[in-house]
């Protein structure tokens, strides 16, 4: 069996997993994470705090939720290493304190990238003020996984059936990739390692939209598309970003690949917290139209590419991915 990544694992604060909401079963620890890993037989995990929480407090409070995280994760990774590694989170648009964190998780605890929500108090991280967290990862030549978050705009109407998870969330994670492209975020960091979660929440269906409402512009019906601040169609820079497969559906996950790529697609279960899911996104993996070897890229090798891991840090069976 080929090696497998899992790219999209979440834990939270184990005070969290209390709450009332999770009636005494909460998924979202690390125990279910290697529980999860070793019956699936995967051979490195990527595990991210879902910051969903942060929503609800203010800064002083998400501050220190980060640091709490990021000397959890730092321990957690040194504790399985070679089976799990660890990505900080942030707001990218938090200003100072939180860039501040963020370079001490890089560079004294050496996690492997960072975690964000595509929106997070009204703001979204192609907000102008986000532009020192952009440096900091382009400086580090480190991924962004960005995720949706627990709640989205017009959630009102999406209260019943899990609209606001099965629908909100994703259109709010196409809205950020959306806006990071169009505000010409590949223009200034060309080489930032931008993922994003569940395919991108659909971007992928509607990148010839904004195609043509970019060739139009001035001429068009479609409203206002100034100032321009990119030099080649969106579907140039989603070509450049990197889609995981934790969606569940294979027509979605082909039409994601056949569009930016089967070097640009990872494999990702959301898994925990649908733990139970898991033997279901890998044998989508597995029923992808591809060679073995463009599989063994979606499996484990354009997950590697992404992060810079030393031979220690991983299993034996990955090694030769090591920098």
């Amino acid at each position: 069996m080929q090696p497998i990544v899992e790219f999209h694992t979440h834990i939270i604060p184990p005070e969290d997993t209390l709450d009332p909401h999770w009636r005494g079963k909460c998924p979202l620890t690390i125990e279910n994470v290697i529980e999860a890993h070793d019956q699936n037989d995967i051979a490195l995990s990527v595990v991210t705090d879902s910051i969903h929480q942060l929503k609800d407090y203010d800064k002083a409070q998400a501050l220190d939720t980060l640091k709490g995280w990021h000397d959890r994760a730092a321990a957690l990774q040194e504790k399985h290493r070679g089976k799990i590694v660890c990505f900080g989170s942030t707001v990218p648009t938090g200003g100072k304190d939180f860039e501040k964190e963020l370079v001490r998780a890089f560079d004294e605890l050496k996690l492997k990238g960072v975690f964000i929500t595509s929106s997070m108090w009204k703001t979204y991280p192609d907000d102008e003020e986000a532009i020192p967290f952009w440096e900091i990862v382009a400086d580090r030549d480190l991924p962004v996984f960005i995720h949706p978050p627990s709640s989205a705009y017009g959630e009102e109407r999406m209260r019943n059936y899990g609209l606001n998870s099965s629908i909100g969330r994703p259109a709010d994670n196409m809205l950020c990739l959306a806006r990071l492209i169009v505000s010409g975020i590949y223009e200034r960091f060309p080489k930032l390692k931008i993922v994003a979660s569940h395919l991108g929440g659909g971007i992928s269906e509607v990148i010839g939209r904004m195609d043509y409402a970019y060739e139009m512009r001035d001429d068009s019906f479609l409203g206002n598309y100034s100032p321009v601040l990119i030099k080649a169609p969106p579907s140039h820079y989603l070509k450049k970003m990197y889609l995981d497969l934790a969606c569940y559906h294979l027509p979605a996950a082909k039409c994601a690949m056949e569009t930016v790529g089967v070097d640009h697609v990872v494999y990702g279960s959301d898994a925990p917290p649908l733990t139970w899911l898991k033997p279901r996104a890998i044998q989508l993996v597995k029923d992808l139209p591809v060679t073995e070897e463009e599989r063994a890229k979606i499996f484990a090798g354009n997950a590697l590419k992404l992060m810079k891991l030393t031979k220690d840090e991983l299993p034996p069976v990955l090694q030769q991915y090591a920098v």
